[in-house]
């Protein structure tokens, strides 16, 4: 598993600034998928793997 720290901009964001938001999941895929993160822009900021 992974605890990814990321920071998103989408059309409802206001005046453009990212909002970020931290998910622990199994791949960095599976975050695109259920943040819908296809449809932003998006960077992350941190990953940890968690044992």
């Amino acid at each position: 598993m992974k605890h990814i720290v990321f920071e998103y901009r989408d059309k409802y964001c206001r005046d453009g600034k990212f909002h970020e938001q931290e998910c622990i999941v199994e791949s960095v895929e599976q975050m695109i998928e259920i943040y819908g993160l296809n449809e932003c822009e998006w960077n992350i900021l941190d990953v940890e793997e968690i044992k």
